[in-house]
């Protein structure tokens, strides 16, 4: 079957354009897509490309750019550019210890909280100058100590209220959500909701890798381990099993063999209940004795009116964004999206605050047909995006007030975040911004490039259901596309 009837929408600018588009180089690029789309290795599967102006909003080069497919990763552009537009970079996050009830000599006659606001990088270790969750936790027991408090007659509680009680989106893998990739996001997060599994592995493989614990040690979970010694330079290939909200976790997969041990990350079940679990730790550290052992965790807290001792202000919010775009952080996104939604909608939910970002971006004129998103990361497999689309709010982002932020966020090509060892010494480097992503059966880019003119152009590339083991493949293709884009 001749794929070229299914090129839609190649537009050779002279007579559309204030400035032209390289005819030879669209040629060239329209030839490359159409190849790889007619290759063996995407013979059940489609390629989906969509090139627009920024300036003019109008097409350049689309290929099945109206079906609907899944976004990967690209779609944390759009959580980060909502995020930016309704909030602004300099947002910050607020974090603060609170209590209720008096302070009497040197008792709390009350519970001790902390109290959330959605914060994603709270206790981060990705951000300069900014405290890390242990030092976090000792400047929260210092200020109570610094309150007179030695006593506490009530709880330790964390508030995770601000967001709704649902921290992952119910379109999620399991074998996803134990790993740290998969961290759900609550009202309350620490140290992005990960924690560090140390093995070592067996002599030879197939041995049993002994599990050696974790960090930081939480040790009202229990750990059921079944992880093999793997190949030498096999590298990770664990699967952590644990349920959202749950205190069991079933460790599977492989480590690598000839190493003295092996670390891998998984993600807290209920990290809101582990900031708790932690302070009450340090207080008894620091001889504040607390009366009441109940359990330490509410997601909804209610009480009499608080006191603030203290009060904590994350990175700015360009600075989460730029992470977020150039390192692929789910929660980060995925917190963008509950943030988002609630401004919006006043809900928080994925759902709620996915129809909320769909209608923000629908009501600025953007055609989001085919726009059937699941959550802010675009770990669900089972959310879709058109590739034109994507395009859509890429070129309406252009005209918000955040734009040069969210521009700024997102990695180059050839230099830096995930896409830093792409298209080296080709005129792609240093031009092209692209937000990678990548989800089984499912590779793509979207972002930025300039034209030889100076034109600004958005793009999306998202190659779905190719040849399975063909991943390595699929991407360089997906590069020489980038490459043969940057030369238009």
């Amino acid at each position: 079957m001749n794929l070229r009837i299914f090129l839609c929408t190649i537009l050779f600018c002279p007579a559309v354009f204030g400035q032209k588009v390289d005819s030879t180089a669209l040629n060239n690029l329209r030839d490359a897509a159409l190849e790889f789309q007619n290759s063996e290795m995407m013979r059940s599967g489609t390629l989906a490309i969509s090139i627009k102006s920024v300036k003019e909003k109008v097409p350049v080069f689309g290929l099945h750019q109206e079906m609907s497919l899944p976004s990967a990763s690209t779609l944390k552009l759009v959580s980060t550019a909502t995020v930016l537009a309704v909030f602004g970079g300099d947002y910050k996050f607020q974090t603060f210890l609170e209590h209720d009830g008096q302070i009497k000599g040197d008792t709390l006659l009350g519970n001790l909280y902390i109290h959330g606001t959605g914060d994603p990088s709270l206790g981060s270790e990705r951000f300069p100058g900014f405290l890390k969750s242990p030092e976090l936790i000792g400047r929260w027991s210092a200020a109570v100590k610094n309150a007179g408090i030695k006593h506490i007659k009530g709880k330790v509680l964390a508030d995770a209220s601000f967001f709704d009680s649902e921290t992952v989106a119910s379109t999620w893998i399991w074998g996803d959500m134990g790993n740290y990739y998969g961290a759900g996001v609550q009202g309350l997060n620490l140290n992005e909701n990960l924690y560090r599994a140390k093995f070592r592995p067996g002599s030879e493989p197939g041995d049993p890798a002994t599990f050696l614990g974790i960090e930081p040690a939480i040790p009202y979970l229990t750990f059921t381990n079944r992880v093999i010694t793997g190949e030498k330079g096999s590298g990770d290939k664990t699967i952590l099993y644990s349920s959202p909200l749950g205190n069991q976790v079933v460790l599977t997969g492989t480590v690598p063999a000839g190493t003295a041990s092996f670390t891998v990350k998984g993600s807290i079940p209920n990290a809101a209940e582990y900031a708790a679990f932690a302070l009450k730790t340090a207080l008894a550290n620091a001889a504040i004795r607390i009366y009441d052992q109940n359990p330490p965790f509410s997601g909804v807290v209610t009480g009499s009116q608080r006191k603030v001792l203290d009060e904590y202000k994350s990175p700015a919010l360009r600075e989460l964004c730029q992470q977020t775009n150039y390192w692929s952080i789910n929660l980060f996104a995925d917190a963008f999206l509950k943030q988002a939604g609630k401004r919006l909608s006043g809900k928080s939910d994925f759902d709620n605050a996915a129809l909320a970002v769909t209608g923000y971006w629908s009501a600025k004129g953007a055609d989001l047909r085919g726009f059937y998103i699941k959550d802010g990361s675009g770990l669900s497999p089972s959310g879709s995006i058109t590739a034109g689309s994507l395009t859509e709010i890429l070129n309406l982002a252009n005209k918000e007030a955040s734009f040069n932020d969210f521009y700024k966020s997102i990695a180059v090509l050839g230099q830096n975040g995930t896409v830093r060892n792409l298209a080296k010494g080709t005129k792609a480097a240093g031009n092209v911004h692209a937000k990678s992503g990548s989800i089984e059966g499912t590779r793509a880019y979207a972002g930025y490039f300039t034209t030889k003119s100076g034109a600004l152009m958005s793009f999306a590339i998202i190659a779905n259901k190719y040849m399975p083991g063909s991943q390595r493949i699929v991407s360089d293709e997906l590069v020489k596309l980038m490459v043969l884009m940057a030369q238009l």
